[in-house]
């Protein structure tokens, strides 16, 4: 018990120590589609409010999509907005969103934040409207092209065409939600979702067979009517929700819409069933999963003198033979069913910037794949500025919510030699069993270089095509990578080089690639 006081007072001074002045710089670490998310979070609550956040937004998405947002002054207005709470209540928003290098940045520890605010369960929050939590989880788990049948039905029903949002990036669900709720489509209700009304979304969640998002949303009002139970029951974990829903008897606000009085009665009647664990991932050809190649041929100095200490001593040279390795990974793997998608020479943010994408767009897929062909040191890999990456923060963004209790496959071709400028190595303050699911799959152990032929491409990539090819849908995968390991450490170079690749996996069935046609 004293440990929690300690805790929740080393928490509490840190709030305090947030100024009006820190805001600007939190506003510039973020990408605009961090701001899309937190502008909601924050603002979203109020439809006057909202109406605001949404104008500064549209704005701002024709300039900042790529980069930071400084300038929008989103977080100076929020103050004058919510002039008591506005630290806690913007801490937890950027928790909910995982913004962990700004929360870091500020003097936060993830884990503290993550026992505190318990970000990974959607229908709970302690200062964010729960309902903006949850449907932020909606606007994260749904597909562009679901989002973009989402705000097409809700456009039929809308009787006058000028009012319709003239934004057209169904990746940034939030700003429609913005939207529908400055007009009063959606209504939240008061803090406690009494006078909810999230109709038009739970009729296209139905109908759409999207029984998770529309489970989501009911749960979150059931689980917001009553605050005694909310307090007491304010660290109940996410495989135990649907348990404490059935057996509590959770009251629902009389002035709930009529749809989720009526839903909430059909969730009332499933019983509990004892589950038979399947002894491998369902990997279907049709939705196989994005096979996502980062190709970095082309490495450049990054000219920020902030970010000087970062950069190798030496200029990385251009990875010849890298463009063969690509080719061969999309040949093997698209074979099976998954599709490629592939980028070259992104910078450390680009690179970051495009795996979260995916990882947003594979929600609906059953599995994920991402390839990584960059110079590396140890537990990093490098951008083409120059700049490196931690292995750790890719695995981080792998591995969320996105994909959770499904396979992903990471691949890393690079060099690990220990050479990092890094001085301060990220903590990896996570519920551990976040991390499940995961294969890691690294071209050499840490603290040696990798061989790259510049023709052929390198060892390492070559041998799992290899593999991949003959065996993928037969062996599991873990058995591919130990096939793998023994012919790239039996390969002796021109100068006698030896190489050893690595692998680990938390993975809890076993994991086989989709049947060929």
């Amino acid at each position: 018990m004293a440990s929690e006081g300690c805790k929740r007072f080393n928490l509490v001074s840190k709030l305090n120590n947030i100024h009006v002045e820190d805001l600007q710089y939190v506003e510039k670490d973020l990408c605009f589609y961090e701001l899309v998310s937190l502008g909601f979070l924050l603002f979203g609550d109020d439809r006057v409010n909202a109406e605001f956040a949404l104008q500064k937004l549209l704005i701002l998405s024709n300039t900042h999509k790529g980069g930071g947002c400084g300038g929008a002054d989103l977080l100076t207005k929020y103050i004058s907005v919510n002039p008591r709470n506005w630290r806690a209540q913007l801490v937890e928003a950027l928790a909910i969103i995982g913004a962990r290098r700004v929360l870091r940045r500020m003097g936060f520890d993830w884990n503290e934040l993550h026992q505190h605010y318990l970000p990974h369960i959607g229908e709970l929050s302690l200062h964010v409207h729960p309902l903006l939590k949850a449907l932020y989880r909606v606007c994260e788990r749904l597909k562009p092209a679901q989002a973009g049948q989402l705000v097409l039905r809700v456009n039929e029903q809308r009787k006058r065409p000028e009012e319709l949002l003239r934004f057209y990036d169904f990746a940034y669900l939030e700003m429609f939600m913005l939207d529908w709720i400055s007009r009063r489509i959606i209504t939240l209700g008061d803090r406690v979702a009494n006078g909810a009304d999230v109709d038009v979304l739970l009729e296209f969640f139905k109908f759409s067979d999207l029984d998770a998002l529309k489970t989501l949303l009911i749960e979150t009002i059931m689980n917001n009517a009553d605050k005694q139970c909310i307090s007491n029951n304010a660290h109940i974990s996410a495989d135990n929700m649907e348990a404490a829903t059935e057996n509590n008897n959770m009251s629902i606000p009389a002035k709930t819409s009529t749809s989720v009085q009526a839903y909430a009665n059909d969730c009332s009647s499933v019983r509990s069933c004892d589950l038979t664990m399947n002894e491998k991932y369902e990997v279907r050809r049709e939705s196989a999963g994005i096979l996502l190649i980062i190709n970095q041929l082309i490495f450049q100095r990054d000219p920020d003198p902030k970010l000087k200490h970062l950069l190798p001593e030496k200029p990385l040279k251009p990875r010849h033979g890298s463009d063969v390795d690509k080719e061969r990974l999309k040949k093997v793997f698209t074979d099976f069913g998954y599709r490629a998608q592939e980028f070259e020479n992104l910078t450390h943010i680009e690179l970051m910037h495009r795996i979260r994408e995916t990882v947003k767009l594979s929600f609906q897929f059953d599995s994920l794949i991402v390839c990584i062909l960059s110079h590396g040191i140890d537990g990093s890999v490098y951008g083409s500025n120059s700049i490196p990456v931690e292995i750790a923060e890719i695995e981080h963004i792998i591995t969320g919510e996105a994909l959770f209790g499904k396979p992903k496959l990471l691949i890393i071709q690079a060099c690990q030699k220990d050479e990092s400028p890094i001085n301060e190595k990220r903590k990896t303050n996570v519920a551990p069993h976040r991390f499940g699911d995961m294969v890691k799959a690294m071209s050499t152990v840490p603290g040696y270089a990798a061989m790259r032929h510049t023709v052929d491409g390198t060892w390492f990539v070559q041998e799992l095509c290899n593999a991949v090819e003959r065996f993928g849908d037969r062996r599991h995968i873990v058995d591919i990578l130990i096939a793998v390991n023994r012919k790239v450490s039996e390969r002796r170079g021109n100068e006698n080089e030896v190489m050893m690749p690595i692998s680990s996996n938390t993975l809890r069935k076993f994991f086989y690639l989709p049947r060929r046609n």
